[in-house]
């Protein structure tokens, strides 16, 4: 909960300001709508209401997720929202069209603020759980997470043939080449990551992969070089696609909040289609 005691009669959009004075006018009504704030524990409905000196205005640090037309709100509150990011859908903006739709420029379309920033990024042909900063300093606390690699990322993967195994880890180096394929090579960072298959069917191993360093195209270098290229993934090695896709999904996202340090547990359930071939 957050605090404002009305210092002497004023609006309540005014007072709203002065609880989040980095947000837009039209950020403070959609949440007005959403039901976030009370004055002497009583809803709020309208910014134009007068408020009388010594009333106390609260705000709830999370609210309802959002309606946003073509995304869906996993979690959001005033220092982070989590997006259900669809497949085919870019991340943040390509270099080379920077036009292009992408998750970052709807959330900046819809918050009506330039200030929503991209902490990390998923591949287009991969959807689920994808997290944004609002705010400068939320951006630098959260990306310093996602340094220190001090949060959970799970994935959830369908990939070509029977793996033997039934967890283990992959340890290599990657480099991006000016192609933007990236391949192991002594020259690259470290990447790491964990694997438990959770069933075999006759054709494909069902993964869940846990990510200990975040490189561009990490699980899916990984998988082929073990020999199971992620099922329709054909920029490395899968010769088939059966539901048209790459089967690919970032699940789950742990992490202590950096504002309130509680713990922030976001799931993003699988793909309807991944059902067509078991999971």
């Amino acid at each position: 909960m957050k605090d404002y005691i009305v210092p002497a009669p004023i609006k309540a959009l005014e007072a709203l300001r002065h609880l989040f004075p980095d947000s837009s006018r039209r950020t403070l009504q959609n949440w007005l709508k959403a039901g976030r704030f009370t004055v002497d524990g009583n809803q709020l409905k309208r910014d134009d209401e007068q408020l009388a000196a010594g009333q106390i205005v609260r705000a709830q640090q999370s609210l309802k997720p959002q309606l946003i037309p073509g995304l869906k709100v996993l979690y959001e509150d005033r220092y982070l929202v989590a997006i259900d990011k669809p497949v085919g859908l870019l991340s943040v903006p390509l270099d080379t069209d920077p036009y292009k739709k992408h998750a970052l420029g709807v959330l900046r379309d819809h918050f009506d603020t330039d200030q929503v920033f991209a902490v990390h990024r998923i591949d287009r042909e991969t959807s689920g759980c994808l997290l944004f900063a609002r705010g400068k300093e939320s951006e630098g606390r959260l990306k310093d997470l996602f340094e220190r690699h001090d949060l959970t990322r799970e994935y959830f993967a369908i990939v070509q043939g029977r793996m033997k195994e039934s967890n283990g880890t992959w340890k290599s180096k990657l480099l991006e080449l000016e192609s933007l394929e990236v391949v192991e090579s002594d020259e690259g960072k470290d990447a790491i990551t964990h694997f438990t298959v959770i069933r075999r069917s006759p054709k494909y191993t069902y993964l869940k992969l846990r990510l200990e360093t975040g490189r561009k195209h990490q699980i899916r270098v990984h998988c082929t070089a073990a020999g199971h290229a992620v099922l329709g993934d054909d920029r490395y090695g899968s010769n088939e696609s059966p539901i048209r896709r790459m089967c690919l999904h970032a699940l789950n996202l742990e992490l202590i909040h950096p504002f309130t340090r509680k713990k922030l547990s976001i799931h993003s359930p699988l793909p309807p289609s991944f059902k067509k071939l078991g999971h």
